[in-house]
């Protein structure tokens, strides 16, 4: 039921030359990511993300539809042209084959996640570290980017490090928790609002190093999206970012300023 969902959006009207460019709906393949984009209680699309694309896409004249899925799929529809967008995409080489990048609108940060009781048995300070810790199962995110110095190590980790990939980051988490994997590798701004959805125990924590990963981006998809609507909507965007839209909506969400790089 919950990948079956389609929701739609109309967003306001705008010039003429706007509407040229969006002349039909435009479909974003979405997977529930608090606070970037979730089910609100009235049953439509929420969060940062959605709410910034929604205002980027009102100022075009675009109507934006929403469907539920896996972040897989979303990846495999855009490649294809099945879905035109997705949104809190990291830039890697293979993507940026089939998809248009509209320029970041938040940062991620990556860390290394455990079982609070298990930290002290985990002294990582960086990832060549897990190499020399004996069998490490380490849990991963099917479709996840960590950024590209992570993501490279992922393709040849240490004999010793098995990756584990999960569906989602909340099975991810559970598995944590019962003991499946042993460490987890997960962005700092998904994980709590993930959390507190699972059971409170065992609790989890966060290893020390960090990996800033650059920033998340909307992408569109190269086969279904003209590069001119791609860069009307980074135009927008860039606007919305200069007139204190970005920063005002990026507040409301995080209680903190827009972490500028």
């Amino acid at each position: 039921m919950r990948f079956k969902r389609f929701i739609g959006l109309c967003a306001l009207a705008a010039p003429a030359w706007a509407g040229s460019l969006c002349d039909r709906p435009l479909s974003v393949g979405w997977e529930e990511r608090p606070p970037y984009h979730y089910l609100g209680r009235d049953g439509q699309p929420a969060g940062y993300s959605v709410e910034l694309l929604n205002q980027a896409a009102a100022r075009l004249g675009c109507r934006v539809a929403y469907r539920q899925m896996p972040w897989s799929r979303a990846l495999q529809d855009l490649r294809l042209g099945k879905v035109d967008a997705a949104m809190q995409a990291l830039k890697t080489r293979e993507r940026e084959a089939y998809a248009c990048y509209v320029p970041g609108y938040s940062i991620s940060l990556v860390q290394l996640w455990v079982r609070r009781d298990h930290l002290a048995q985990w002294p990582v300070e960086r990832l060549e570290d897990l190499g020399r810790l004996g069998l490490v199962r380490l849990g991963v995110t099917r479709g996840d980017s960590y950024g590209e110095s992570v993501d490279g190590w992922l393709r040849k980790p240490p004999p010793t490090v098995r990756v584990d990939t999960g569906e989602t980051l909340e099975n991810g988490l559970r598995k944590l928790q019962l003991g499946r994997i042993d460490l987890l590798l997960a962005t700092l701004d998904t994980v709590p609002n993930e959390l507190a959805r699972l059971p409170q125990q065992p609790a989890i924590a966060a290893l020390s190093p960090v990996w800033r990963v650059g920033g998340a981006f909307y992408v569109f998809s190269k086969r279904s999206v003209s590069p001119g609507l791609c860069q009307a909507f980074a135009d927008a965007l860039r606007d919305m970012k200069r007139d204190g839209t970005v920063g005002r909506l990026y507040r409301s969400r995080f209680n903190i300023a827009y972490p500028d790089p």
